[in-house]
């Protein structure tokens, strides 16, 4: 924070117009006492300049003259707090207080350095001293707002800055922390107006143009964000925070350029978590695996385990995590923290006696994927197969509408498909709770998108995740995890913080009710007749350097075998193909596959030989295409949900066999197969034959049973309340 903006913090204005001068010991002349009572208005006035430094030596003249004069006391306090000695700072405005102990400005300020120090309680304590003393004053208001909202206690802070602006209409301070509340209470197009007006108020404030732009990035003004960074920028070309921004800002659609912000912005700071994140989610999925990339994971993965083993938040997302070599414990541990920040301050639970109302099991579903995306591929004739005469279903959408065959499905299917895109996490959870759900399952967890803010609050009696986000929730507000026996093994109780219900298999499709795709031939996409084609289609940051180099010495191994990938920007298959040229591979054997819609997708893959897993975070719905269309895959035993995955369709599928015990067996049963095409050919066969008739893809089976877990789900809190327990649906 800058000295210009703790000086706007800790100065109150009105102490400046009305000082109350104390005769003591020290100075026997009064007349010293209106001398050193001059000395410190003319510091007051440069150190509201920012010249902190030039305002120092009259608030020590004004004490040479009169050793207890407070105001100078406080004031000098307040400069050894902007030079970060808070020691100091707390003795001089701690020996104000003892000459004049009813000095609001004081314990206001007292307030601050204690907060600066960690002691928020001792800190909040002061400052509500501050507030009783003057119970009309907008800076003690604002500053009482101010540490509850650094304590994660928005609500209150927000009723604390609405009463400074009260007294005060112009307190740019009040304006900034009212917005900063509404937004810690998911409430964004409520605090963009109270941003603005702060900036209005003060335009050359760094912090609330940031966070202005913040804003707008997250409500989806791209231009007004651009043009705040841009002016940003200019004014501090080296700002770590800028550049971070500006990664974010860009992320989507430009993501060389967010690279290049971001790793600006670590140069600067190789400590800033979120420019790690960013950085490391970008780079991943440029496949642009330099040193600078490993040097930012090793640092991420220090700094995360270095908050949470101090007892602070991870500060990382819990869905980066999950592609980063921790162990499935330390994964928990960040969905945990991120939960928890989403918990902060969020009141009461919502659900009251709507949801006790009489009639069909109301269930929700919540989920930004009603769209073009492998959830929505999995989902889209889900919802047709209810039992409308037992369960009344609510789809809350709050994604965008992309005019998909999915979103079509999807929407068409439901009985109550909400419209939720606009609504902020509360305005979300009340029309849930109003609607009356009872059971609330969330399809998202913690990807890009998650409103698991709305499931903080409560909105139903029983809430679970499925699906979305490969591994448990972290959360104290999700009761159940829709899993199987494979990838959440019943005594693995430290990798999940919910219970378990049990299916035989955890995945829902719908591929029965696909189109059927083109009849394409090897020769359609340019495929030798001879060639054994390995292929992977899961999404480029799903591949790190170490699985590569395998897949570069299978083909080594195998001279006749090709490898696809799903990859069509230029500078990516350069990259791949470079790499592939640093393991002695001629790149000509990598061959790139562009997207196609789901039935011809399935019918392209028809035609490819092995499905290459990846295994430090396993294909999902990009599994379940491969082995619908008659295509084996490999996969390697792991030890978490997300590396899991691979081993739970193929144990369900009757292919365990395909499952490696670890790297090497992988490498090596990749190979064994290359040169056995009649073994291929058999597990193609076997699925063929098996795929069609399997719960994995018996749309309506796998919808009863997930009905069946429903029911007993809300007959034990019914009946039984209190904590969920795990059950299984045979």
């Amino acid at each position: 924070m800058s000295g210009r903006l703790l000086a706007r913090t800790f100065i109150d204005r009105s102490m400046t117009n009305d000082t109350e001068l104390s005769i003591t010991p020290g100075a026997a002349d009064p007349s010293f006492h209106t001398y050193a009572a001059r000395l410190v208005n003319e510091g007051i006035a440069l150190h509201q300049q920012g010249s902190i430094l030039d305002a120092e030596p009259f608030y020590r003249k004004a004490l040479d003259l009169v050793r207890d004069q407070p105001d100078a006391l406080h004031m000098l306090a307040v400069v050894h707090s902007q030079k970060g000695d808070q020691v100091e700072a707390e003795r001089l405005v701690r020996q104000a207080l003892r000459v004049m102990p009813k000095h609001t400005a004081y314990h206001n300020t007292l307030g601050r350095i204690l907060l600066l120090q960690g002691r928020a309680e001792e800190g909040l304590t002061a400052l509500e001293k501050a507030l009783e003393l003057a119970p009309q004053n907008p800076e003690a208001h604002f500053n009482v707002g101010d540490a509850m909202l650094a304590q994660g206690k928005a609500r209150e802070a927000e009723s604390r800055f609405r009463r400074a602006l009260q007294f005060k209409p112009t307190h740019a301070m009040a304006a900034y922390g009212l917005g900063r509340a509404l937004w810690a209470q998911g409430d964004l197009p409520g605090a963009l107006p109270w941003l603005q007006l702060a900036h209005l108020f003060v335009p050359s404030d760094a912090n609330i143009l940031n966070q202005l732009g913040v804003a707008y990035i997250v409500l989806g003004h791209r231009e007004e964000a651009l043009q705040v960074f841009q002016n940003l920028l200019k004014a501090a070309p080296n700002s770590a925070i800028v550049h971070c921004n500006l990664g974010v800002l860009n992320g989507h659609q430009n993501r060389p350029k967010a690279l290049e912000h971001y790793r600006r912005a670590l140069e600067l700071d190789p400590n800033l978590s979120t420019a790690q994140d960013g950085y490391i989610e970008i780079g991943r999925q440029l496949c642009q695996w330099d040193d600078f990339l490993q040097t930012t994971i090793d640092n991420a993965m220090r700094g995360v385990r270095e908050r949470l083993a101090a007892g602070r938040h991870a500060d990382f997302r819990a869905f980066t995590a999950l592609y980063l070599p921790f162990t499935p414990e330390e994964q928990l541990a960040v969905a945990k923290s991120e939960s928890a920040k989403l918990a902060q301050d969020v009141g009461a639970p919502l659900h009251g006696a709507a949801a006790q109302r009489e009639g069909r099991l109301r269930v929700g579903y919540i989920s930004a994927d009603a769209r073009n995306h492998p959830v929505g591929h999995l989902l889209q004739d889900m919802f047709r197969h209810h039992d409308r005469s037992r369960f009344e279903v609510f789809f809350y959408s709050t994604g965008v509408d992309d005019a998909s065959p999915q979103r079509r499905a999807i929407q068409g299917s439901v009985e109550h498909f909400v419209e939720a895109r606009g609504m902020t996490s509360a305005e979300l959870a009340q029309r849930i709770a109003t609607d009356g759900i009872q059971v609330l399952v969330d399809l998202m967890g913690h990807t890009a998108d998650s409103r698991m803010a709305v499931l903080a609050r409560r909105p139903a009696p029983v809430q679970m995740h499925y699906l979305g986000f490969p591994a448990s929730t972290g959360a104290s507000f999700v009761d159940y995890l829709i899993a199987d026996p494979v990838i959440l093994p019943p005594d693995q109780l430290q990798q999940r913080s919910e219970a378990v219900i049990y299916l035989p298999v955890y995945q829902v499709n719908s591929h029965r009710a696909l189109p059927p795709g083109p009849e394409y031939t090897r020769e359609s996409f340019g495929i030798g007749k001879d060639w054994f084609l390995f292929y992977c289609f899961n999404n480029n940051y799903k591949i790190d350097p170490e699985i590569f180099a395998v897949w570069m010495r299978i083909l080594k191994a195998a001279p006749h075998a090709r490898l696809a990938l799903l990859a069509t920007d230029a500078p990516i298959l350069d990259r791949l193909r470079e790499q592939a040229r640093r393991h002695g591979v001629d790149p000509a054997r990598l061959m790139f596959a562009g997207y196609m819609e789901q039935p011809a997708n399935l019918a392209r893959q028809k035609l490819m030989d092995l499905f290459l897993d990846t295994p430090a975070y396993n294909a999902g719905a990009t599994a379940a295409d491969a082995l619908w269309a008659g295509v084996p895959l490999l996969t390697v035993k792991g030890r978490s949900y997300i590396t899991r995955v691979g081993e739970s369709l193929l144990t369900h599928l009757g292919l365990p066999q395909l499952v490696a015990p670890d790297l090497p067996g992988y490498e090596a049963l990749a190979i064994e197969l290359a040169h056995s095409p009649e073994r291929v050919a058999a597990y193609k066969a076997h699925l063929r034959t098996r795929a069609p008739a399997a719960v994995l893809y018996d749309t309506a089976a796998q919808v009863a049973r997930l009905e069946q877990a429903f029911s007993r789900a809300w007959a034990h809190y019914a009946q039984v309340g209190g904590a969920a327990a795990d059950f299984a649906i045979p």
